[in-house]
């Protein structure tokens, strides 16, 4: 057992994202069953970023009790202490170009609508798309054709928020590394303070 290098964490960092995106789509899709009220909103919202930040939180954990193990054995020296900030930073941009994509559509390419593929590709922004933006209704016609799309209805603050939740991602691998590194999640000190 060695420590693993830095694009190996990186990647498994991305994929984690990947995951949580995956996970958060199909959990609002499934809510979206019963309905958009203001339950559906806000459980959606809730979980989605539960699970979405619960698997950052997971990628560094893991990473910190691999690291405390090879320095209590000793075949490591010393513990690399803000590596996981930098991934973080890393996850961070990869989470939100689909945000800053969005952002530039609504700005200089008001002919493109984006919003469908971003709810797809940025699957932990999809509650947060489903409670913040209304929806476009034609009265119920469905057969008349209309112009109107989602995002005309979508403010140019909304990318930007998604870009500042998107910011917690290296809070979360931080704090999972810390609690992993220092032990802080072991059962047996939780339960018996050893």
């Amino acid at each position: 057992m060695k420590r693993e290098t830095f694009i190996k964490l990186t990647l498994k960092g991305l994929g984690y994202v990947v995951l949580g995106n995956v996970l958060c789509l199909f959990m609002t899709m499934g809510l979206g069953m019963f309905g958009v009220n203001l339950f559906t909103k806000v459980v959606s919202i809730s979980c989605g970023s539960l699970i979405f930040f619960l698997l950052i939180f997971t990628v560094a954990w893991k990473d910190g009790t691999r690291e405390r193990s090879l320095i209590k054995l000793g075949r490591e020296t010393a513990e690399k202490k803000r590596r996981w900030i930098l991934i973080g930073m890393i996850m961070f941009v990869f989470a939100a170009l689909p945000s800053a994509v969005l952002l530039l559509n609504k700005l200089y390419f008001p002919e493109q609508d984006l919003l469908i593929p971003y709810r797809l590709i940025s699957g932990s922004a999809y509650p947060f798309v489903m409670a913040f933006i209304p929806p476009v209704t034609t009265e119920s016609e469905a057969w008349v054709e209309t112009s109107l799309r989602q995002i005309d209805n979508m403010s140019m603050i909304f990318p930007i928020l998604m870009m500042v939740y998107y910011l917690l991602i290296p809070v979360a691998t931080q704090f999972g590394y810390y609690i992993g590194f220092n032990d802080k999640l072991n059962k047996d000190k939780i339960m018996y303070g050893k």
